[in-house]
């Protein structure tokens, strides 16, 4: 596939991940509904065997290599749901797998890779970082990197999140979280073929939006340190054929501040009973934020995923439980 991608692309997909990759409920909850005032409906990306949406983007990227590369190898560079992804899709397709994984990856996912049968190199404090390593390595060793983001086959694996949302409704927003914009570049596109009335809005940490920086001054913008417990969507900078399609598909974007993202966290667990990441929290966060302009209105909110150290939320179930 070359950088041109459209609607066909994102059913294809569907058609060849549907073996591996199962679909995911779309809940309402009314807890959180009566609490904001805004009919909320969770797409549940964190019930499935690696606890994150990733795993479509991955299957889809993998199932297009040739013959020669899947005999070659492959190596993906991720902060944690997208080395998860990659390795899962490798050890069911039988494709050797090498994965970069940040420092900052929490540990259980460098185990969980292993787990698949993965190499894990622990490289480089956020993404892009770890990208460079992973890009040397495969040089040295002809393997072929599966990008985390900024790529034909992710983005239209990752839009088949939006090809069931509108099949399993049709909400007035989908609020996606954004890290390299791959999940908003695939929902995005989506909508906007299938149901343009319905707004996609993309969220992001205060700390780390990249992608709201990129949209405002019309190119690419490098941010130099990002930082966040939603830290499955810290990069320095998104990906450009991303950009190109949030730009012409996505009707807002939303940043929200840590202690944001860390309340939502603790809601989700307490309201819906939901063990979710910081990039899913960001999701309830935006809403929460915006819920006056959403009042009565159908809102999807994409929970990532699940792949949170104990830790983390023990602090934030401590913090919030008082």
């Amino acid at each position: 596939m070359d950088n041109k991608i459209g609607i066909i692309d994102v059913f294809e997909a569907k058609k060849a991940i549907s073996s591996w990759v199962q679909e995911t409920p779309l809940e309402y909850n009314r807890g959180l509904s009566h609490l904001s005032g805004v009919q909320v409906f969770l797409k549940l990306e964190l019930m499935r065997e690696t606890r994150a949406f990733k795993i479509r983007g991955a299957f889809n990227a993998l199932t297009h290599l040739s013959a020669k590369q899947k005999e070659n190898g492959i190596i993906a560079a991720s902060g944690g749901s997208h080395a998860l992804g990659v390795a899962c899709a490798g050890n069911k397709l039988g494709i050797k797998t090498t994965i970069v994984a940040t420092v900052r990856a929490p540990k259980s996912i460098q185990e969980n890779c292993k787990y698949y049968g993965a190499e894990v190199i622990v490289a480089g404090e956020v993404y892009d970082d770890a990208k460079k390593v992973a890009e040397e390595i495969a040089k040295e060793r002809n393997l072929t990197l599966i990008h985390s983001y900024d790529d034909p086959y992710i983005i239209a694996g990752q839009g088949t999140i939006g090809l069931e949302i509108l099949q399993q409704m049709k909400p007035d927003v989908i609020i996606c979280p954004v890290g390299g914009g791959g999940l908003l570049a695939g929902v995005g596109l989506v909508a906007a073929a299938i149901s343009p009335d319905t707004k996609v809005w993309g969220v992001e940490p205060e700390t780390a939006a990249a992608m709201t920086a990129a949209i405002n001054a019309g190119s690419l913008v490098s941010i130099e340190d990002p930082r966040s417990i939603a830290d499955k969507l810290v990069v320095k900078q998104v990906g450009q054929l991303n950009l190109d399609i949030a730009r012409k598909t996505v009707s807002k974007m939303v940043t929200v501040s840590e202690q944001e993202i860390r309340e939502a966290m603790y809601l989700l667990s307490s309201s819906a009973n939901l063990w979710a990441e910081g990039a899913a929290g960001a999701a309830l966060a935006a809403m929460l934020k915006e819920k006056e302009s959403l009042a009565k209105r159908k809102v999807a909110l994409i929970l990532t995923g699940g792949n949170v150290e104990a830790k983390v939320m023990a602090n934030i179930l401590a913090e919030f439980s008082r």
